[in-house]
């Protein structure tokens, strides 16, 4: 398959792919990634998919009515080749229709250095995560995770079904994610308010899941994975906990008995733990704060 990704974070869009793939065999060419197929609907960093047709230093003879369904388009990121590229397609083809706008087969053309990308699109991302933003939510609090980025987070996880625990949950909102993807969910905070917040999220969204008020440094859950983004800052400072024990602490907690954790953390905070570090990127959110997104794994 090939997946046009999103430039903001190369490395993050390339990771959610591979994560959901359970490979790290795969070739890239700019923002092009030719990887195996996943459930790219779930995809937070690709804006679209494509059934791959071929990549090669020339166009072959394709037998194009193989991929043609009612009417086509070529497209290419050399919009000055599109008509000639069309051209080629349509002498190949017994009936051919152009359709511009709205077609029901659209042939991609990707130039890039000495290789052409070819593929037949399959998904476009359209999904408004716009509307499910912090600030629309009846339990709003202003550090809340952007829901791409918490679906993102999600996706590194690999995981296709089973329980997804957030442990310093918040407001619920990496959980939202995890639930709209048909995931069992459980949040655990220890602030009360925090709680009550995700719950009223939940209900809103019609959606389900089992929260508690519970603290991340000795709370047990068994679960596929951990994804979080532990608290910092002013919400962290009013518990009066150092963050790189607090980090650490839960840390060495998980250990004992999950597997996989995917985590944000402020890039000067230093963690010490058992996990191994898979993948690692990092994030700018504004001013001096840039974040680090980890995947830890036994």
């Amino acid at each position: 398959m090939i997946y046009e990704l999103s430039k903001d974070n190369l490395k993050l869009s390339v990771q959610e792919v591979l994560s959901l793939a359970n490979t790290d065999k795969y070739e890239l060419y700019e923002n092009i990634l030719i990887c195996k197929k996943v459930d790219y609907k779930r995809l937070a960093c690709t804006n679209n998919v494509y059934e791959q047709i071929f990549i090669d230093t020339k166009i072959p003879n394709i037998n194009w009515e193989k991929y043609y369904e009612e009417n086509f388009c070529a497209r290419s990121n050399k919009a000055s080749k599109e008509k000639e590229l069309a051209g080629i397609i349509w002498k190949s083809l017994k009936n051919p229709k152009v359709k511009l706008k709205d077609s029901k087969t659209e042939f991609h053309f990707f130039f890039i250095k000495d290789k052409i990308i070819c593929g037949k699109k399959v998904f476009e991302r359209t999904e408004p995560f716009h509307i499910r933003r912090p600030d629309l939510r009846p339990g709003f609090f202003p550090v809340s995770l952007k829901p791409r980025l918490a679906r993102t987070l999600i996706n590194l996880t690999g995981i296709k079904k089973g329980l997804i625990w957030d442990p310093f949950c918040g407001t619920g909102g990496i959980l939202l994610e995890a639930a709209m993807m048909d995931l069992k969910v459980i949040g655990t905070d220890i602030d009360p308010i925090m709680i009550r917040a995700a719950k009223e999220n939940f209900k809103h969204y019609n959606l389900k899941a089992t929260f508690e008020i519970a603290d991340a440094r000795t709370e047990k859950i068994k679960c596929k994975a951990v994804v979080c983004d532990p608290p910092y800052g002013r919400r962290a400072s009013t518990k009066k906990v150092i963050i790189e024990t607090l980090y650490n602490d839960f840390l060495e907690n998980a250990y004992n008995f999950v597997d996989k954790v995917v985590i944000m953390m402020p890039n000067t905070v230093k963690i010490k733990t058992k996990y191994k570090i898979k993948f690692s990127t990092e994030e700018f959110v504004h001013g001096t704060l840039t974040r680090r997104i980890l995947i830890l794994e036994k």
